[in-house]
């Protein structure tokens, strides 16, 4: 009998031991699981991480005054949904990317940029296009772009809604370009041949056209100088991470550039801005270079933003 006793004893102890692990793992899930609520139901406190239907697409709430989207570095590809026509490449390692700007923000600042990722492969659904075009008529890759932007509308409501802000915030659309020459092309949705144009030329006739116009009304420096001159972004860069428009390259002139497109296009009709499109060799091809290029630039726009009241 005595046997028996302490195997009965020995299993209720086991029993006990498991019901208190399961507790504990599940205490622990709830405390750290993203919620998966869409963007009408997010609540966007520092930190909180949320996610559309599906989780294709995932909002990461930060407390900077500074909005980051990335449509095109994706990976899911579930076989329900269609491939899509048309230019279908990935911005390979781009979600890495905005990652570490992210985490370059909060070592120099302490603070953090808001974050609104794709994660369906562009196969799938191009998000930095009109729904027509992003989803072609697949309800799922609809209901993707549909959040992703909301996303997107929410962070830039959260950022501007900042004790501090005084209203303002600033938008960058992350992508990757193939082009064979390695620098950063920073769209203001101003075309090659606008850009070949004098600075008087731009002052006066192209300002209102580009994705920085709503800032102008809070800084002195001129719109061209803020488009190339030493004070722009690309100006800010500097040599170590070359740049088009910049100080030194002041327009593209025949050669590939991306000027920016809907995703800039529609957003920076709420908050000035610009698509940077980046380069793979020495920005996104490896951690190292991600975290170096992220430094370079986080150091970059907090000059850039500071001249326009941004901070």
């Amino acid at each position: 009998m005595l046997y028996l006793f302490s195997v009965s004893r020995t299993a209720r102890w086991i029993t006990a031991i498991a019901f208190a692990v399961a507790v504990w793992s599940c205490a622990q899930k709830s405390a750290t699981e993203p919620t998966s609520s869409g963007p009408a139901a997010c609540t966007p406190t520092p930190g909180a991480v949320c996610y559309g239907e599906q989780q294709y697409v995932e909002f990461v709430a930060g407390d900077f005054p500074l909005v980051i989207s990335v449509p095109h570095g994706g990976a899911t590809a579930p076989t329900k949904i269609p491939d899509r026509t048309g230019i279908t490449v990935t911005d390979s390692n781009t979600i890495d990317l905005a990652r570490a700007i992210s985490l370059a923000f909060a070592s120099r600042v302490g603070r953090r940029p808001h974050l609104v990722i794709c994660h369906l492969r562009r196969t799938k659904l191009d998000a930095n296009r009109d729904v027509v075009e992003a989803a072609q008529g697949n309800a799922e890759s609809v209901q993707a772009w549909t959040d992703y932007h909301a996303f997107i509308e929410l962070a830039m409501n959260t950022a501007t809604s900042m004790s501090g802000t005084n209203g303002r915030g600033f938008y960058i659309d992350l992508h990757g370009h193939g082009h064979p020459i390695q620098r950063l092309e920073l769209g203001y949705l101003l075309t090659s041949g606008q850009l070949d144009l004098s600075d008087a030329q731009l002052n006066a006739s192209y300002s209102t056209a580009s994705s920085l116009r709503l800032a102008l009304p809070f800084t002195n420096v001129s719109f061209a100088e803020l488009l190339r001159g030493p004070l722009s972004l690309g100006g800010r860069l500097g040599s170590a991470t070359p740049s088009v428009p910049s100080p030194v390259v002041a327009s593209p002139g025949a050669e590939p550039y991306f000027e920016g497109g809907y995703s800039t296009e529609r957003h920076t009709a709420r908050l000035p801005g610009l698509q940077i499109e980046s380069n793979f060799t020495g920005v996104r091809d490896t951690a190292a270079n991600r975290a170096a290029f992220s430094d370079r630039l986080v150091t970059a726009l907090l000059g850039f933003l500071e001249q326009l009241g941004i901070k």
